[in-house]
């Protein structure tokens, strides 16, 4: 390395971006990646992109960096960058920029000709590429199977322990305890324990895979928390009458009711005393206690300490307990199928790691590259697990003059239920401190107009954190509800998390508006009401002056999608959510599933109902409606009467021609076919691509989900029930295109932007122990070392134990950060203006953060019409419908008839004749014995079996030698091609079994065993004779059967 680049980037270098929303985050890295490209010539048997590894969290930002990559380097090579950007590109490098040109040119080319080098990818794509590699160090074989679809492997392990409890007392026994502890931990009433059960599981199996660690059990059993209870109740027994008359006499009376009952039917914590959580005992002033009551008192409030402490840990042992179990069938079952789950590849890989099973340069030797330089996009969101998987690598890069890299903001960790640690983006620096540390904060808000900007400038200011916080605390102080106060570093964290939130706006950005509404209404019902009026009234308002597609509507959690879904579109508003790409709910779909399962099922008369009352049936055939509707109400006096009347045979009679165009192909066909083929050939006679022109993205994510399916199992019913269960993004198509409001979470809409974003539902909801808003959990994950305990956390333990309540107080304030960076991101995704609603209550708590928003900037700025709505359609370029044959037409070339079915030995015998053949060439070039032997010794591999070859030997020869036959096989000045394959217009294979090719002739022959279809082989040839007449049209193109059998020949012309 020159000195020149040393002083461009002063490797080792380690370089820190602090990016708030809309600064331009994928910008810097992308300009970074291609700065390190351009830093020194490239040489054209050098591939520098192997040298570099950028990580993104999401398949969209990968897709996003690759493209701004090749952006910035199109725009070099044809010099289209703008002064701005050489300035802060080119000028750097030191470098001309006509040799920047070059530079871009060649980087262009190098990416272009090695694109599998170009290392720009999810954190989950790079693991498994290295998992890839060490596969077997890991317990997978080379060939291992990814999967995203994890909880029906969980819920076979689970109906598998359930069958064993049957018969194995101590799985029916952990069972048993499981289900007393969910009942009482869970406060549940009326529940399906098997649904339960495996929603726990799969909680845990996720949890798992995100943290470093095993579950580890609590010191104590349900027997062995008893038992201490019974100690302490003895102990208060004995105090109880050693201190009688003696202490304050509205204690004594609280301790003789809590003893009372508590002898009669157990206790629980919480009904213990308070008086107990006060260091001395509550005594009347004149009254002195004896030594042995003050020892008692001691001894008490240690035990109820221990007490508080080992239930809080052991209350989920049986939770863990039955997930150890499950697990064992899981992976057994896993390991048969060689397959490992998404969810699972960073726990799996972080393996190699901790037990020392593969070092940086062997886990170079297997990705058969080496990394100098590293980017990492989305740094507060990174888990202590990835990071320990991925930093060997940078390390060691620093250590050999390399570089890292990496953006983010905290303000916006929000995936902490996932296992991100915001505290990485600190510790990291410090780490690396001495690799040339440099921190950059990027302080241009390039997305928001002013008045956005400034909104959240002043919301986020450390003035406002500050009096918000106060205010909190106040209201929390005044209701008697204040668990925690925050200290002077909880304030300094905050204050360090949003330092950097004040942002300038970009000049010709200086309009936007902001408005903010606070919903005062304490009766649900009645909030949500009028909530839902109001949001109406302004997407109305705003579609004066906006496309539905420029609208987004950002909401806390799933069920409020599909609240705000039902209302857009119980008003006929265009809507784009979950709930609507949903693909078992298009209509579409839903009548190609039932037509299915009447395929499956004949005798299923709703299906078969269903599917000839919707529109692809009705379209296709062009029976009129009601005709329909009168013919199926006219079966129920006859549907009464005859139990096993079948509406499909009413129909057939009814409806004969129909029944034989559009349903009795398949109807006699299905099981024979492939799915895919199957449905295919469905889209193609009932037209269905063009005719609901609308739904083909519906349409053709039902062939991929097909497609996929296909790869493990071809049964239809199978696939049915698949699909019925269908989970993550298999369920979603992506609705791009079409002008409708977009409505998701606030985590979907971290990364992006809209022009226009209504909050209905603006909150904070502090809740300790909460995975997210969708997935709520009773237990607290707590972290010592290499294990994971699993806490049960209330009110009433901490009045004993300060551990308890410490890990309490931390994790509140970790609750508390994490609602307020959602907050952040909510408020910051807006580029023109910003609509939210700030309701009374979040859940059945008051909304903490009408606190946070000063009532003077609840409006800000003025509205705008920013653009004339233009015609998307005028300037959209439509691809026509792909058309699709009629495979199960296409298909019976491909499947034998009966006859050649049951005659195997015939068939058998074809075979050998054109294997032996196959390897006769021009004769006239060729010596046959030296031909023979070669095939005898390749002939005996492809059919084991068979004992007596020698016989199709001597036909093979006495063929050849045939004097009328030999123009075939000695071709003087003529190329002799077998099994020639040869492709027509359409794109159909066709194969040949000899093609003679002269001066001024072509001569296509095709075996036969025998002379049996002579129709279907002259049919055949001249099918080919059309196709090899398009190849050689200055050429007279000729065909010949030649029967095996018989040593006759057919010519067709």
């Amino acid at each position: 390395m020159n000195s020149s680049q040393k002083n461009i980037f002063d490797f080792p270098e380690v370089r820190v971006v602090e990016a708030s929303a809309g600064s331009g985050k994928t910008y810097a890295l992308a300009k970074r990646y291609v700065c390190l490209l351009l830093s020194s010539p490239l040489k054209a048997d050098e591939v520098a992109i192997s040298n570099i590894l950028a990580i993104t969290f999401t398949n969209k930002a990968a897709f996003e960096m690759k493209e701004r990559i090749l952006d910035f380097l199109r725009s070099i090579a044809f010099d289209c960058l703008s002064e701005t950007e050489k300035n802060e590109i080119i000028k750097p490098l030191g470098i001309s920029f006509s040799e920047a040109q070059k530079r871009a040119f060649t980087a262009m080319e190098q990416i272009i000709r090695h694109y599998n080098y170009f290392q720009v990818q999810t954190i989950d794509r790079f693991v498994n590429s290295f998992l890839a590699g060490c596969a077997f160090k890991v317990g997978l074989t080379s060939n291992f199977k990814i999967k995203t679809n994890y909880i029906d492997y969980l819920q076979y392990s689970l109906d598998q322990l359930l069958e064993k409890a049957e018969k194995d007392i101590n799985v029916y026994n952990a069972f048993e305890e499981f289900l007393r502890n969910y009942l009482y931990l869970e406060n549940r009433l009326g529940w399906f324990p098997k649904e339960d059960i495996l929603s726990i599981i799969s909680m845990l199996f996720n949890q798992s895979n995100s943290y470093e660690g095993t579950f580890i059990k609590g010191p104590l059993t349900s027997s062995g928390i008893i038992k201490r209870k019974s100690k302490i109740l003895e102990d208060m027994k004995l105090l109880s009458l050693e201190v009688k008359g003696q202490i304050h006499a509205g204690f004594y009376k609280s301790l003789e009711s809590f003893l009372a009952k508590a002898i009669e039917s157990g206790y629980d914590i919480d009904s213990v005393p308070k008086r107990f959580a006060n260091e001395d005992m509550p005594t009347r002033k004149s009254d002195k206690v004896s030594d042995e009551a003050l020892k008692l008192w001691r001894k008490i409030r240690k035990n109820l300490k221990a007490l508080c402490e080992e239930e809080s840990a052991s209350l989920f042992n049986p939770y863990i307990e039955v997930y150890d179990q499950v697990m064992k069938g899981f992976y057994e079952r896993t390991t048969k199928d060689d397959v490992l789950f998404l969810s699972e590849l960073n726990k799996r890989a972080s393996q190699l790691f901790s037990d020392e099973f593969v070092t940086v340069e062997e886990l170079y030797y297997r990705l058969a590259t080496r990394f100098r330089h590293h980017l990492i996009d989305e740094f507060q969101d990174t888990s202590r697990l990835q990071w320990q998987n991925l930093s060997i690598m940078p390390l060691e890069a620093l250590s050999t003059g390399g570089s890292l890299f990496f953006v983010g903001d905290k303000k916006q960790a929000i995936y902490g239920f996932r296992g991100g640690d915001v505290k990485l983006f600190d510790e990291v620096k410090k780490e690396f401190s001495a690799f040339n540390l440099n921190v950059e904060t990027l302080s241009n808000n390039w997305r928001s107009q002013r008045a956005i900007v400034e909104f959240n400038n002043a919301v986020f200011s450390k003035e406002n954190l500050m009096d918000f916080i106060k205010k909190k605390e106040s209201y929390e102080e005044d209701k008697n509800s204040q668990k925690v106060v925050f200290d002077e570093n909880d304030m300094e964290e905050i204050e360090s998390i949003f330092s950097g939130s004040q942002q300038t706006f970009v000049k010709e950005n200086n309009k936007g508006y902001v408005e903010i509404v606070s919903i005062d209404i304490d009766k649900k019902e009645e909030r949500d009401e009028e909530i839902r009026n109001r949001l109406l009234k302004i997407i109305k308002e705003l579609q004066e002056r906006f496309e539905l597609g420029q609208i987004a509507i950002l909401t806390r959690n799933n069920d409020q999608i599909e609240q705000v879904t039902s209302w857009l579109l119980e008003d006929q508003i265009s809507v784009r959510s979950e709930r609507t790409s949903d693909i078992r709910e298009n209509g579409k779909i839903k009548e190609l599933v039932s037509f299915l399962h009447f395929l499956n099922s004949p005798i299923d008369n709703i299906v078969f109902t269903e599917f000839i009352f919707g529109e692809i049936f009705l379209k296709a055939s062009l029976i009129d409606p009601a005709d329909i509707q009168s013919f199926v109400f006219g079966l129920r006096e006859k549907l009464r009467a005859q139990q096993d009347l079948y509406v499909y045979t009413e129909f057939r009679d009814h409806y004969k021609e129909v029944w034989e165009k559009f349903i009795s192909g398949f109807f006699k066909n299905v099981g024979i076919y492939p799915i895919y083929e199957l449905v295919v050939s469905i889209y193609n006679e009932f037209n269905v691509l063009e005719n609901f022109k609308d739904d083909q993205g519906f349409l053709m994510h039902f062939l991929e989900l097909i497609k996929k399916y296909e790869e493990e199992d071809l049964d239809l019913e199978l696939f049915l029930n698949h699909f019925e269960n269908l989970k993550g993004d298999d369920l979603y198509v992506n609705l791009s295109d079409n002008d409708a409001i977009e409505i998701l979470t606030l985590h979907k809409s971290k990364g992006l932007e809209f022009p226009v974003v209504i909050l209905p539902f603006l909150g904070m909801e502090v809740q300790v122990g909460s995975q997210n808003a969708d997935m709520r959990q009773s237990y607290l994950l707590q972290h010592k070392e290499s294990d994971i305990e699993l806490l049960r956390l209330k009110e009433s333990y901490y009045a004993y134990s300060e551990e308890l309540y410490q890990i309490y107080r931390s994790e509140y304030i970790k609750a508390f950060l994490a609602e307020l960076n959602g907050v952040y991101v909510s408020l910051t995704r807006a580029a023109n203006e910003l609509y939210a609603f700030i309701p009374q209550k979040v859940g059945s708590r008051f909304n903490i953060l009408k606190f946070l928003i000063p009532q003077e900037l609840y409006v800000c700025g003025e509205k705008v019409k920013y653009i004339s709505k233009s015609n998307k359609e005028a300037g959209l370029v439509r691809l026509s419908c792909g058309k699709y044959r009629n495979w199960i037409e296409y298909l019976k070339g491909e499947y034998k008839s009966f006859g050649e079915i049951t005659n195997k030995g015939k068939r058998l015998k074809g075979k050998i004749a054109h294997f032996i053949l196959s390897y006769i060439g021009n004769l006239s070039e060729q010596d046959l014995p030296e031909i023979l032997c070669e095939v005898r010794e390749q002939i005996r591999f492809e059919f084991v079996e068979e004992r007596d070859l020698d016989i199709y030997f001597d036909n093979a020869q006495k063929l050849i030698n045939d004097p009328d036959l030999q123009q075939y096989f000695y071709c003087k000045d003529a190329f002799v091609h077998t099994e020639k394959d040869i492709v027509d217009e359409k794109g159909n294979l066709k194969r040949l079994d000899r093609l003679i090719i002269s001066e001024n002739e072509v001569c296509i022959v095709d075996y036969k065993s025998s002379e049996d279809e002579s129709k279907d082989n002259k049919e055949q040839i001249v099918e080919y004779i059309r196709i090899v007449k398009n190849i050689y049209p200055a050429r007279n193109v000729r065909g010949a059967i030649l029967y095996i059998d018989t040593h006759n020949v057919e010519e067709v012309f």
